[in-house]
Order: structure tokens, then sequence, then C-alpha cells
């Protein structure tokens, strides 16, 4: 019989404790327990430890019983920051959040694709997001980074096509530099768990989650739980061959799907067809003119994901399928033909319960992934911990 593992029962029971308070602020310990399944000991003993720990914070309330009045729990006010980092081509963007996960502040760099460049970029502006923030909202608990990149099973970056890194010990370098705890993770995976921790899927238990700038990456949430394969590099939707011998991509093959479907391709098809646009947005705004070069864009890279997906729909029988990221920005094209193709090519039972819908947080997908990470390492759980069971809402 296996054996149970006593401080990873406490890791778990306060994960479900300080969620519960996060999703539903004000609740007594008896709702607590209500809502979690734990018993009123168990409850007492970690609310306890959350509070001595700073994470939450308690006022009296009157609850219309006889007897003590009910204390209503809180995230505490100055319980601490998440910060949160994307790290992607040309860009660094961090957000310092609440541990409730309220943003406070954003802000972007540009930067060189260089991991020296870019590391160096990190390292400089988080303590500079730090020192702007001040002691209003208590210490800062961790950061989280969200990067464009195949990291193994271990958490090591293995390979980063579109940034031209391998092997790039990340989380190391950051941790040598900066006094925080950080946590390094695929940019999709980070932006998934951003969805289930705060967004509108925390119901959610089969997610397909689809992100797109430089190139295109897939999250798969299965059962509850982060789907990494068995060395951690599950999700690479983007090096689907879409084209076979079509569009070199950055992975070294040609047709994939990152080279047609992406925020980078679909610019790069604006330009040869003789229409330039700085971003996304740009060319959604040409297309929203009645310009039929920039929605010709738009709708093939919206039929070309609404393929890739189709099978994975028929596959895996996914319950939603979100779109997050930069591509967020055209969902208003992009959505509307990825259901076509589903509807045409995916099978009719797994497709008629799949919806498909843009991310809570937009282009900030990832960035927000970079608190779920954060918040994860403040709990001391991995991803795969956080199932729905732990979550109340």
């Amino acid at each position: 019989m296996a054996r149970v593992n006593p401080a990873l029962i406490r890791q778990l029971n306060a994960a479900r404790v300080f969620h519960a308070v996060r999703l539903t602020p004000g609740a007594s310990q008896r709702r607590l327990s209500e809502l979690t399944g734990l018993d009123k000991a168990t409850i007492s003993a970690v609310v306890g430890q959350l509070v001595d720990d700073g994470l939450l914070s308690g006022v009296k309330a009157s609850s219309g019983r006889p007897g003590r009045p009910e204390v209503a729990l809180t995230v505490a006010p100055q319980a601490g920051v998440l910060i949160g980092a994307r790290l992607e081509l040309g860009s660094v963007r961090l957000m310092a959040a609440s541990l409730a996960g309220d943003p406070i502040r954003t802000v972007q760099h540009p930067v060189g694709r260089e991991p020296d460049e870019a590391l160096a970029l990190l390292t400089r502006t988080v303590p500079e997001l730090i020192d702007a923030l001040g002691a209003e909202y208590g210490p800062v608990r961790a950061l989280g980074v969200g990067v464009p990149a195949l990291f193994d099973e271990h958490g090591a970056l293995a390979l980063a096509p579109n940034l031209g890194w391998r092997d790039v010990p990340v989380r190391e370098r950051l941790r040598a530099e900066l006094h925080v705890p950080v946590y390094v993770d695929n940019d999709t995976k980070a932006a998934v768990l951003a969805e289930t921790l705060f967004g509108t899927c925390r119901e959610a238990q089969d997610i397909l989650f689809v992100a797109g700038q430089s190139g295109i990456g897939a999250a798969l949430y299965l059962g509850g739980r982060l789907y990494r394969g068995h060395s951690g590099f599950a999700g690479e939707l983007g090096h689907v061959k879409v084209r076979p011998g079509g569009r070199p991509c950055g992975c070294g093959g040609r047709g994939c799907l990152e080279a047609y479907a992406s925020e980078a391709a679909m610019l790069r098809s604006a330009a040869e067809a003789g229409l330039p646009a700085r971003d996304l947005p740009a060319l959604v705004t040409a297309a929203n003119e009645g310009d039929r070069t920039a929605r010709r864009i738009l709708r093939q890279a919206g039929d070309l994901l609404g393929n890739a997906c189709a099978d994975l729909v028929t596959l895996l029988n996914p319950e939603r399928i979100v779109l997050g990221g930069a591509i967020a920005a055209a969902a208003s094209y992009l959505i509307p033909r990825m259901r076509t193709r589903l509807d045409r090519r995916a099978l009719g039972p797994p497709r008629a319960r799949c919806v498909v819908q843009a991310s809570s947080f937009g282009e900030d997908a990832v960035t927000m992934g970079g608190v779920a990470l954060a918040l994860e390492g403040v709990l001391s759980l991995p991803a795969w911990m956080l199932a729905r069971e732990f979550r109340t809402g």
C-alpha cells in the first residue's frame, strides 16, 4: 500500500482553502468546510497557518446565529504581489498582480533575441517594477515566466525555435540574479493555468488552449490536469503540417501551422500582398474597413486553425477550445471560421459539446499565465495538482 505523504496533504489542503477564499471572499470557516469538504478541525488549522503566513485575514461578522460571531475571511490586502512575465520574440511584458489575481501594474520593453540580452533585461526590470510598487501591497512572493519554448519533464528549456534558443538555463540564471522565487514554463501551458485559476474556465475539466504570437502553441488540460506528455513536450500544435512542402518554419520543417496562422505569419502574408500592418490589431482594423486582402488572410488562418483543431476534438473530446495570446486580437474573424471547420471535419458528438471561445485575458493570457505560475509556487504545488477538486466557485 502506498504511503500518504503528510506534507503533501497539508499543501493540498492549504491550496483548497486558499482558492476557496480567493473565489468566495468573505467565507466563514463553516462555509469553507462546505466548499472544500474538509472537516472543521482541518479548516481551523489550515486557516490559522494561512493567517500566520500573511496570506489570509478576517473580520468578525454576525451570522445571525447564537454563539460566537463568525469570521469573514479574505485574501489579506497586504498578502503580497505576484509578478508574471511573457518573454516573447522582440519584447518582454511584465504584470504585477495581487494574490487574488487582480492586475496592479503592467509594463513592456523591447528586447533582442539573444538569451543574454533578454535575461539581463528581466533581471533589471523586475527590481524596477518591485521598487515602483512600494510596500502598499506587501512583499513580492514570486515571479512566473512564460516562454515560447519546449520544456522537458524537469523544467529545463530544451528548444525555443522562434527565439533561436537551445538548452538555455532560464530558470537557473534568473534565480541566481533575482531575490525572489522564480518559476518558468512554456507560455501556452502557463496561459491555460491562468484560465483555470483566474478566468472563465475554472469549472472546465478538458481544455485545448491555443495561443499565437511569433508562433502557435497549444496546451492540453485534460481531466482537470495539465497534460505534458512523456518528456514534457506535449502541445506543439504549431508544428502540425497543414501545407506539406509549404513555407519554411523556425523548427526547420516546412508547411507548419504557425508558418500561416501565427501573428508573425499573418503579418508576413499581408506584407507580401502589399498590405503592411504593424501588428494584428492593425490587420483586423483593415479587415473591418473592408480590405479584401486582410479578410482573406484572417479567414485562411481561421480555416487552418480549425482544421488543425478538428482532429484533436475528435481524438480528445475537449469541453472548450480557448484562443489566447496575440491572435486573440483577431478572434472575431478566427473563431467563426474555426467553428465552421470543426462542424465540417470533427466527429459530430464530440463537436456538439465543444465550445470555442476567446481567452478571458486576450493578449495578456501568457502574462497572466506567469502570475498563475507564481501563485503555484507560493502554494508549493505543481500544475497537475491544481485539479478542479482543489478549486471552488
